[in-house]
């Protein structure tokens, strides 16, 4: 399952819930990034000291062994996602 980077919690706090899709592209998997204010059906919710992540079925399957961190750029956000700790 998608783990929060804790120094990502702070800033997911600010932004308020995300929702991230996948779709199939030609070079791979193209994922989207939304604010969202609720999960989706059938969306897995992951939580962390009161940040929140939707991920539709695709994404979460993708991102299963990923950690989202989130780096703060002035007005905008960049994301990451690194391999989780073995």
């Amino acid at each position: 399952m998608l783990q929060i980077d804790e120094e990502a919690v702070a800033t997911l706090t600010e932004l308020g819930p995300l929702r991230i899709t996948a779709e199939e592209a030609d070079d791979g998997v193209e994922l989207q990034i939304d604010e969202a204010t609720e999960p989706h059906d059938g969306d897995e919710v992951v939580e962390r000291d009161g940040a929140q992540v939707f991920l539709d079925a695709a994404a979460a399957e993708v991102l299963a062994d990923q950690v989202l961190g989130v780096e703060a750029h002035g007005d905008h956000f960049h994301f990451t996602f690194d391999e989780q700790p073995a």
